[in-house]
């Protein structure tokens, strides 16, 4: 309203002064067009006859006025009339005479727009004609003009406001039913949608969009709700079983091997403990993508074997058949301990879900610039419903443009498969001839991938 204000009101002021500007000059050319016409009438400044000077369409007496001088600037012909006599202003018949023309402004009652010119003949100035004429029709257009100012800027502020209040309230009442729901949805209850049903426009994008982050928050904290159960029950565990033995070695007095034997077993649920918690520090830390990376030279092909070899003996005992597939020389830029981490875990995994006299496969190899590692076996496989609960993301960098540096920060809604010597073993139901193969690229296409590249000597 104040822009809108501002905005009138400049127009109306630059609306008056070009008005008022206009007049003017309208009124100041009929002045030069009277003035030119008694000039051609005056054949002999000493001899004038009223008559000839006489104008057809003269307005009333007070309106106008025409006076004459000579070439002395003696006065030979008035029409004004005693009342309305204009004042001699000896100073503009002389400016005439010398050929310049004079404006002024008389004050007679009514107000009159004077002028003052030569009179030539043969191009000498034989006397000066002096015409009046009324400012009453420029005052009187301007009067009506600010009268119709004062009526129609308040009510045209008045209706625009009115109209832009009402367009407003039209416009932003969607959003304020969006405020209301939003206001009802709290981190205990994020099931609620706002599920406006609006036009494509901005507004209902809004909606739409708020719906979506609503679902993604939803899903984050159900999956840290099941996290934090799950990593309840894992760590219940062994204290329970510290808190069993050591009420069972207090309920009476014991010699000294046995306490050392229930010290040892506290001492097992304790190491299982820690490797519990370094877990979730770096689960956590893997959510802040704070994973410290050691950066260093590794052959690929070597760490997979020797993760191989360390999983052979389960797997022999198991009765299980381990079996590496010799790829080409793949060198990276990475954190040998955790890739070391990596292999261990899918290769348990693997011994754990195959069943005696099962094969397991690992190979790895490079394609489109990036290095990839399969571990194939034969067992049940996960069911699709449990695949979107696991959740592997790596991250890559570039040094110079060469090399590669893997990091892997691993989280799970539910221990499952390769992640299960990390936050503890799967409890969910494995469906058979599902899923048996799972392969895992370094790194995957993913928002945290930052340009890798294989080295030029791979």
């Amino acid at each position: 309203m104040l822009l809108l204000a501002i905005t009138l009101a400049v127009f109306c002021a630059a609306l008056y002064l070009a008005l008022r500007h206009n007049l003017n000059s309208t009124l100041n050319d009929s002045l030069e067009s009277r003035a030119e016409i008694v000039s051609g009438l005056v054949i002999d400044v000493n001899r004038i006859d009223v008559a000839e000077l006489t104008i057809p369409g003269d307005p009333v007496e007070g309106e106008e006025f025409v006076r004459v001088f000579d070439s002395s600037g003696n006065l030979v012909f008035d029409n004004s009339g005693e009342k309305f006599r204009p004042p001699d202003d000896p100073s503009a018949v002389r400016a005439a005479l010398s050929g310049s023309k004079t404006r002024r402004t008389l004050d007679l009652g009514p107000e009159l727009r004077a002028l003052t010119t030569p009179i030539r003949a043969n191009g000498q100035v034989i006397g000066v004609v002096e015409v009046g004429l009324s400012t009453d029709d420029v005052h009187s257009t301007l009067r009506t003009l600010l009268i119709i100012f004062a009526v129609t800027y308040p009510l045209a502020l008045i209706v625009a406001s009115s109209g832009g209040v009402f367009l407003a309230s039209r416009a932003l009442s969607p959003i304020d039913g969006l405020t209301r729901t939003a206001r009802r949805i709290s981190a205990e209850d994020l099931s609620q949608r706002l599920d406006v049903r609006l036009p494509d426009d901005e507004v209902g994008r809004l909606a739409r969009t708020f719906d979506e982050m609503i679902a993604r928050l939803d899903d984050a904290f159900r999956r840290q709700r099941q996290f934090t159960a799950d990593a309840s029950h894992e760590l219940r565990t062994p204290l329970t079983a510290i808190k069993g033995q050591t009420e069972v070695a207090l309920q009476r007095d014991r010699n000294p091997a046995e306490y050392r034997a229930v010290l040892r077993s506290v001492n097992v649920e304790v190491d299982r403990m820690i490797r519990l918690v370094s877990s979730l520090l770096m689960l956590a830390r893997a959510d802040a993508q704070q994973v410290p990376l050691a950066k260093e030279s590794v052959n690929l092909g070597t760490l997979v074997s020797d993760a191989a070899d360390q999983v052979r003996p389960v797997a022999n005992d198991k009765g299980v058949l381990l079996r590496v597939k010799n790829g080409r020389e793949t060198r990276l830029t990475a954190d040998q301990d955790m890739l070391l981490q990596l292999m261990l875990n899918l290769l348990d995994n693997a011994v754990k879900h195959t069943p005696s006299g099962g094969l397991i496969e690992v190979s790895w190899s490079t394609e489109d610039g990036q290095a990839k590692v399969v571990v194939s076996d034969e067992g049940p496989g996960i069911s699709p419903e449990h695949l979107p609960h696991i959740s592997i993301v790596f991250t890559a960098s570039t040094r110079r443009g060469r090399g590669m540096a893997v990091a892997l920060a691993w989280a799970s809604r539910s221990a499952v498969g390769s992640l299960s010597r990390m936050v503890g073993p799967s409890r969910l139901t494995m469906r058979p001839a599902r899923a048996r193969r799972l392969r895992y690229v370094f790194p995957p296409s993913s928002s945290y991938v930052r340009g890798p590249r294989i080295h030029p000597a791979s």
